[in-house]
């Protein structure tokens, strides 16, 4: 998909909205991690080091006690120092100057533990054992948070990225809708206003005649059309409908004297059959809807072709013959500013009216396409 520069200021705008955004939650998530990974490992380190100190210092006690050699044996990593009453070095694996204000601290990276009770024997009165791992693991953790940051780091962009792009394509295809429309509504009121105006340019020159008043009379009904049909999608959810008992066979009759001159430009033959039906709606509502019905099997009907149109029992039948509509696309008809034909011309509104005006009144329709002939039916009860 590609994007306009004004899409992709868009999605710029939103990806770092969105990066800003994670890297936060990320870095505040990260920051805790290490801390509670930190201090679990602290617990584990604490209960190794007070048991190695422990160790040696029952070592102590058993060797003055029992007469015996004193020796030291604790795991490979720890470290031990031994200290008399006056912080004087006896002997151990480092030598350090330490605080003993503390039992369990950590410093440079590395963590103590001291223990006090020898209490003197072998004059030992502390004994500290400190882990030569600790460094060695806390690197591990830093590792493993920035693995673990950069692999979701690139995976919510590469979300965010996929969504903006996701989140830009119905507005994409609503802008390629509005341009067509822009373009569609230019040249469909082009076409009447250009007759309108060359009609009255001739009556200048060469004075009224028939022919050119049903020029005008013409292009004035499809102006008005246009106009009907464009108001009744932008402002219908803001008028009031008023609702009474309309004729539909009337409507049927004033929709056909509507579009008389064109039915007669194209040479079609109109076969009707009507039966009285009275419905409570909005007259202007089912003017549209019989218009635009009638419209849409004017221009779809093949030059010299019969259009039938048949009004029994409350149910509205008009057929035309034409192109074959698919069944695939036969859902599709309804949808606004969907063109089954763009040879046609028009603005893909007429049937979505229709769609619209049997939604607010329960009427309910069926389309049928098969052997170049399209059928359209509304039933009004």
């Amino acid at each position: 998909m590609s994007l306009s520069s004004y899409e992709k200021i868009a999605l710029y705008r939103f990806m770092t909205v969105y990066i800003g955004s994670i890297f936060i939650v990320i870095i505040v998530f990260g920051a805790l991690f290490y801390k509670i990974e930190v201090n679990s490992y602290n617990e584990k380190v604490f209960n190794k080091l007070r048991s190695e100190a422990f160790k040696i210092t029952s070592a102590a006690i058993d060797a003055q006690m029992s007469k015996k050699e004193f020796k030291v044996d604790i795991s490979k990593n720890i470290d031990y120092m031994l200290l008399d009453k006056n912080k004087k070095f006896l002997g151990g694996t480092f030598k350090e100057k330490i605080e003993i204000s503390k039992d369990f601290f950590i410093k440079n990276n590395n963590a103590y533990y001291i223990d006090k009770g020898a209490k003197g024997h072998l004059n030992i009165s502390y004994v500290i054992v400190k882990d030569k791992n600790y460094t060695t693991y806390l690197q591990k953790i830093y590792k493993k948070i920035t693995i673990i940051f950069l692999t979701t780091f690139i995976f919510l962009m590469s979300v965010g990225w996929y969504l903006g792009r996701l989140f830009l394509k119905p507005m994409k295809e609503r802008i390629k809708e509005l341009d067509r429309f822009i373009k569609d509504s230019t040249h469909e009121l082009n076409t009447p206003i250009t007759s309108l105006l060359l009609a009255t340019q001739k009556i200048e020159q060469k004075g009224m005649k028939l022919s050119y008043l049903k020029t005008l009379k013409m292009s004035s009904k499809l102006i008005s059309k246009i106009y009907q049909d464009m108001s009744f999608l932008s402002f219908n959810q803001h008028i009031k409908s008023e609702k009474r008992y309309v004729e539909v066979s009337k409507a049927i009759e004033d929709s056909l004297e509507f579009f008389s001159l064109i039915i007669e430009q194209k040479s079609l033959k109109i076969k009707k059959e009507l039966n009285s039906c009275k419905i409570k709606a909005d007259p202007d509502h089912i003017d549209m809807l019989i218009k635009n019905l009638i419209d849409n099997a004017i221009k779809y009907a093949k030059p010299n072709s019969c259009i039938n149109i048949i009004l029994s029992n409350c149910s509205f039948i008009i057929s035309n013959e034409g192109k074959t509509i698919n069944k695939d696309e036969i859902s599709q008809i309804f949808k606004r500013y969907k063109r089954f034909d763009k040879a046609t011309g028009g603005f893909g509104i007429g049937l979505n009216i229709v769609l619209t005006i049997s939604k607010k009144y329960n009427f309910k329709i069926d389309v049928e396409s098969k052997n170049s002939l399209t059928i359209f039916k509304i039933y009004f009860k």
